[in-house]
This record gives structure tokens, sequence and C-alpha cells, in this order.
């Protein structure tokens, strides 16, 4: 078998145990799924599950990754196909989807950081901030930022410095933290983010 062929192999084994931990995943929630029940619904030996992961954290990383990748491409699209909107609707439309495609996967982003937690903060942070989502957001949001700015007068914030501090604020950590502790409604918390960059906000939940 020619090496291109096993590579092909090899992306289609690591698709189709993403795709059942996944759906198990969402039936049953992360906690209620082991690795033994993922390896018998893929089909394949428990051994080979843990030689490519050696634990549900590195599995719910790939998972996360993929779907990473899949909301990068989608606000990508639609910022392409809204230009012609005005700048507060299509920053308030990104920070709505990036609240969304927290909660939807939130569990499993509180699973990884659990098996991560040895890790020290600065690595953690470094990592992430050499992140390829976190320098796409923080270019998307500081242009529309300063696009904001030009229609408003008198000073205002750096537009690099503001969207690095609102993606710190929305990080997964902080941001279930702070909802907990407060009780706010996810919809009450897009508001939030929404009145810190003078944006419209929902009449729901307000």
């Amino acid at each position: 078998m020619s090496v291109r062929a096993e590579r092909k192999d090899a992306a289609e084994h690591r698709k189709l145990i993403l795709r059942t931990a996944e759906s198990l995943f969402d039936l049953h929630g992360v906690r209620g799924v082991s690795m033994h029940q993922i390896a018998r619904t893929a089909g394949i030996g428990q051994g080979t599950l843990y030689r490519k992961y050696a634990h549900k954290g590195d599995l719910c990383l790939d998972i996360i990754q993929d779907y990473t990748q899949a909301f990068v491409e989608e606000v990508g699209r639609y910022l392409a196909k809204n230009r012609e909107k005005p700048a507060e609707d299509r920053l308030g439309w990104v920070l709505d989807m990036w609240i969304d495609a927290m909660e939807k996967k939130s569990e499993l982003i509180m699973t990884i950081q659990a098996h991560h937690c040895a890790e020290s903060e600065e690595s953690r942070a470094a990592s992430f901030f050499q992140s390829s989502l976190y320098l796409f957001m923080r270019g998307r949001i500081s242009e529309l930022l300063a696009e904001i700015a030009e229609s408003r007068p008198g000073p205002n914030a750096d537009p690099v410095l503001t969207a690095h501090a609102l993606i710190c604020a929305m990080a997964p950590v902080g941001h279930f933290h702070i909802k907990r502790e407060l009780g706010y409604t996810k919809e009450q918390m897009k508001n939030h983010y929404r009145r810190m960059c003078y944006l419209p906000v929902s009449n729901a939940n307000v």
C-alpha cells in the first residue's frame, strides 16, 4: 500500500473516531461516555483508540479543533457576504456567534481544560495567543471596531487592544466562571458583551 493511501486511510479512521465520539457525547454527555464505549461503537480496538488518543481530553481537543476551524470559516463567509451592513451589526453577529459556539460545546471545552490543568497558566495562555483562532478573531474584531470608530466623534480606544480585551473576557474560563457566579443567561451575556462595545442589544433578557 502506498504512503498516500495509508495517509488517506488514517484520515478516514480519525474522522470515524471523532464522528462516533461526538455522536455519543451529544447523546450521553462527555462524562457519560467511556473510551471503551467509543472504541466499541466505532468498531475499532481499544488499543488502537488509545494509540491515537491518550485520554478523553485529547480526543475532545481534536473535536474542538475541527469545530473551531468550521467556526472560523463561517465567520469569514459571513463577513465576506455582508460588507455592506453596518459595522455594528456585523460585530454584534460575530460576538453572538462566539457565545453560541462556546455554549454548544461547553462540556467538551471544560473536559479539555480539566485534562490539561497540569500545564502552567503561562503555557496555556501562550498557546492560546499564538493560535489561529485568537489571531483571526483579533484581526476581524479590531477591523470592525476601527470601522465603527470612524463614524464616532471624539477619542476612541485602540481597536487592537479592545479586541484583545474582549477576547480575553470571552475566553471559555472567564465566560463560564462569571456566567455561573452571577447567574446570567446566555442571552444576558450576549447583551452585556454588546454593551461593552456600545452595540444595540436584544430586547429579550436585557
